[in-house]
């Protein structure tokens, strides 16, 4: 026999054994089954299908692609299956076209619901389109797989016309569209023509070069895409500090003004101060190198960490020369100084400048490493560099 109980406040049937397909109860609801007396069988039941349908999403992501329990319960909170067969098709369209099983996973995490998609109607025109326009499939999951939102947009209503206004308005390669979103995803999912349109239009009045915009706009597309309002302020602020029109260094500097809000920059300010900077030391490094004020302050903290007491430099000398802050601390900061303190502790070279640092890698091994035919230099920053087999 069937039990069940009915709730006048939502209307909702509730099934005590058998029958119950979903139960979707309100906040009155709740406070009538709490004072209802069979509510301890009713709740049992109803958090028993809860965790019966969590535990099979969770479960096949840790089963098919090796999520942790702790990845696979958090993405299981924003797509649910109860059967394996349309998560199989995705995953097998993605395999398909060349997607490693980590970038498989990368991509589920970001995008879960991708998993309930139907690959032959949303996702195989997509990439049909990005085929079409050169790109690889290597590239197409690489990117895809670090920044899917993409696909989850409409191609003949986003995607395609976005796609066709970038190409039109910089006259770059296709493949070169497809590196703007890798930069930033706004650039086929938000609709972008008329902001663009606006705010080029104020860099080209003041004698901004076609050639600086056009290069900018692949590699930083999301400065172009603010509030017209605030993006012309912020270009007579860039003015008024000094910056020339015609130069590169004023779209970065007009970057970094649009990215940080006061609180931030002043934030910013402070991960310097620490380091004995002052403010004309700070406005200095923002003259000579405007991306400074860019970094994440744990870049800055890091870096800075490095440069004084690792390898000993003035504070001031960084300042003076806030370039050293952009170099990448594990790719090539501490490779490249640990085979210089290897020369220096082999007598091979009395000293070094920070700036051998900076030089390209061709020039550092032709300078550093090949003339000293010593196998274990080679192998010293090929394993500070993560290549070493």
């Amino acid at each position: 026999m069937i039990g069940s109980m009915f709730c006048s406040f939502c209307k909702t049937q509730i099934y005590i054994r058998g029958g119950i397909s979903r139960i979707s109860p309100t906040s009155q609801c709740l406070i009538f089954l709490q004072n209802h007396p069979m509510i301890p069988l009713a709740a049992r039941y109803v958090s028993r299908i809860a965790s019966n349908e969590q535990s099979f999403t969770a479960s096949y992501l840790i089963n098919s692609y090796g999520f942790s329990p702790e990845s696979a319960l958090s993405v299981s909170k924003r797509v649910h299956f109860e059967t394996p067969q349309k998560p199989d098709s995705v995953i097998s369209f993605f395999k398909n076209h060349g997607f490693s099983q980590t970038q498989i996973r990368n991509l589920i995490q970001r995008r879960p619901k991708l998993l309930l998609s139907n690959p032959d109607k949303t996702l195989l025109p997509k990439f049909q389109f990005f085929y079409s326009k050169g790109i690889s499939s290597s590239d197409l999951a690489r990117i895809l797989s670090s920044n899917p939102l993409v696909l989850a947009n409409d191609l003949d209503k986003r995607i395609i016309p976005n796609f066709n206004f970038i190409k039109d308005l910089t006259h770059c390669a296709d493949d070169k569209v497809f590196l703007a979103y890798k930069h930033w995803s706004g650039i086929l999912t938000r609709n972008l023509q008329s902001v663009f349109a606006c705010n080029l239009a104020i860099l080209r009045e003041i004698g901004v070069p076609e050639s600086i915009l056009l290069a900018e706009l692949i590699v930083h597309p999301s400065i172009f895409a603010h509030n017209h309002d605030k993006f012309r302020r912020t270009t007579e602020e860039v003015k008024k500090l000094g910056f020339t029109p015609s130069k590169q260094l004023f779209l970065v500097a007009l970057q970094a003004l649009m990215q940080n809000s006061k609180s931030t920059w002043e934030r910013k300010s402070n991960a310097f101060k620490k380091w004995g900077w002052s403010d004309e030391d700070i406005f200095s490094a923002f003259e000579k190198y405007p991306r400074c004020m860019i970094f994440s302050e744990h870049k800055v903290a890091s870096t800075m960490n490095f440069y004084v007491n690792t390898m000993g430099c003035k504070s001031s000398y960084i300042a003076n020369c806030p370039v050293l802050l952009s170099y990448s601390l594990e790719r090539r900061i501490i490779p490249r100084y640990s085979v210089l303190q290897a020369l220096l502790s082999k007598g091979l070279i009395e000293k070094f400048s920070v700036h051998s640092i900076g030089c390209t890698e061709k020039k550092f091994l032709q300078r550093f490493v090949t003339p000293y035919e010593d196998p274990y230099l080679l192998k010293l920053y090929k394993e500070k560099l993560g290549l070493s087999e």
